[in-house]
């Protein structure tokens, strides 16, 4: 089953109860455009997204039934050109042509649409830190770049806050001499490009997940090194040296929008500012959960000195000089530049608070070993505290689950023989069991180590979060049935 961080639960649990009431609240009588009686039912607003699920996204379509009172829904329309290298140039193209009615696109993909509104966003380690980064996405600045849209015929609804992306190499890559030509992948973005140039680097595309094998390094988001196991390939992280952030842009056709009410269009555009502040404290929750997995995985953290950080900067002058250019970059790079003065917050850098992960003893029988099943529709992993975008089906259907003296699997009920099931090593200490998984199957990544209570009663496992520890709710969601022995 997925393993979103725990930190999600009560998040999620809020969030689906705020969905709720808000769809509730709607009435059975209708309305015109200028506002006032609900319709009787909500206008369902179609969005592309090309992740596997909606997590990062479910603040802003949560806080769109909030704010419309329940007048609009966002149906999400998920794997949308999943894994294409060219991914935001064409979504663009899609929410024009009307294929969809809103989607979102990384900053860093407008200037190959004639759009470079949002360079300032991603000038070299300019926004260094996850303070800063909301100070400036709720400033006014983003108003003013989202009205670069207009001209592609599309509406800007808000800019949501993203990981910062971190260099990860082979070897350490702390100062500039540490990437004289060196091959550095990256994501297609002409100020990323430049700025691995100035640092004496040769830049290589990749598109979202891409292999790296044969590479020197990459720059990436903390949680997307330990989702595609790029620490097999780079072994070591940067972890203050915050080269860009990775906000991303949410945007709607004009004539859809046209085609709502003003109090509709402003729920839209006020959701996009409301789903920013829960949103930077999500990436931060997650970058430092999959910190700790890379950590017990033996990734190794290094840091730049204050001078090896002046140096960077130094070298990305020629960056800078060709952003500020453009008198709109300029300008926001220097009101940027004041927020980071008054913010006075050091770069963000995730601590390798874990030695790495070592095998529990096994071979000695535990009071739960056994063959268990379990069927969960997306109902109950809502009811158990999941967030929107983990009731998908790879978490939820006919799962089965063997403890088998220390040793542990699960997958699918129903499963061909030559596939591979997750799993790994699990401990019991009283009524508590630790998870630590060993393989990569699916979402579940070595060194991934989930925590519950347990109780057995009548052949049925139950499993409870633990305050502090991830506990998912997929797991959490209904009692185990225990069939039979695992041997």
């Amino acid at each position: 089953m997925r393993s979103d961080p725990a930190h999600r639960a009560t998040r999620a649990a809020l969030l689906a109860m705020t969905l709720t009431l808000a769809v509730a609240g709607c009435g059975g009588t209708s309305s015109d455009k200028a506002g006032g009686k609900h319709p009787s039912k909500p206008t369902v607003l179609t969005m592309a997204n090309g992740n596997s699920d909606s997590t990062e996204l479910d603040h802003f379509a949560a806080a769109v039934t909030r704010l419309s009172h329940g007048t609009l829904r966002i149906e999400f329309k998920n794997n949308w050109r999943a894994n294409q290298i060219n991914y935001g140039v064409g979504v663009i193209g899609d929410v024009k042509a009307r294929k969809v009615d809103l989607a979102w696109a990384g900053t860093r993909v407008f200037d190959r649409v004639g759009v470079r509104a949002f360079d300032a966003l991603v000038a070299p380690l300019l926004i260094d830190s996850y303070p800063l980064q909301r100070s400036a996405l709720e400033s006014p600045l983003t108003d003013e770049m989202l009205d670069g849209l207009r001209p592609l015929g599309l509406l800007g609804l808000g800019i949501l806050p993203g990981a910062l992306r971190k260099p990860l190499g082979v070897s350490p890559l702390v100062n500039p001499a540490d990437y004289r030509g060196k091959t550095i992948a990256f994501q297609r973005s002409e100020v990323s490009q430049q700025t691995l140039r100035a640092l004496g680097a040769r830049p290589t595309e990749i598109n979202s997940g891409g292999p790296i094998d044969g590479d020197d390094g990459v720059e990436q988001q903390v949680a997307s090194i330990d989702g595609n196991g790029y620490d097999k390939v780079g072994r070591y992280l940067t972890t203050n040296v915050n080269l860009w952030p990775r906000p991303v842009v949410v945007f709607i056709n004009a004539k859809v929008a046209a085609g709502l009410s003003g109090r509709q269009r402003a729920a839209l555009r006020d959701a996009g500012r409301a789903a920013i502040s829960p949103g930077v404290v999500d990436q931060q929750g997650t970058e430092n959960d999959s910190a700790t997995i890379l950590c017990r995985r033996g990734l190794k953290f290094v840091t730049a000195d204050s001078s090896d950080l002046a140096a960077i900067r130094r070298a990305v002058q020629p960056v800078y000089a060709e952003l500020e250019r453009r008198a709109q970059t300029k300008d926001a790079i220097g009101q940027i530049r004041g927020m980071r003065t008054k913010t006075a917050v050091a770069p963000d850098a995730p601590k390798c608070s874990s030695a790495p992960a070592s095998e529990p003893a096994t071979g000695k029988a535990t009071a739960i070993d056994g063959v268990y099943n379990v069927h969960t529709t997306a109902k109950d992993l809502l009811a158990a505290g999941a967030a929107p975008g983990e009731a998908n089906p790879h978490n939820y259907g006919d799962w089965q689950m063997v403890l088998d003296r220390g040793h542990f699997t699960q997958g699918p009920q129903r499963h061909a023989k030559a596939e591979k099931l997750a799993g790994g090593t699990y401990t019991v200490a009283g009524h508590t069991i630790t998870l630590l998984f060993t393989n990569r199957v699916g979402d579940n990544k070595p060194g991934e180590r989930f925590d519950f209570r347990w109780s057995l009663y009548r052949d049925e496992l139950t499993l409870k979060a633990i305050a502090g520890k991830v506990s998912p709710a997929p797991m959490l969601a209904k009692p185990f049935r225990r069939i039979g022995d695992a041997r």
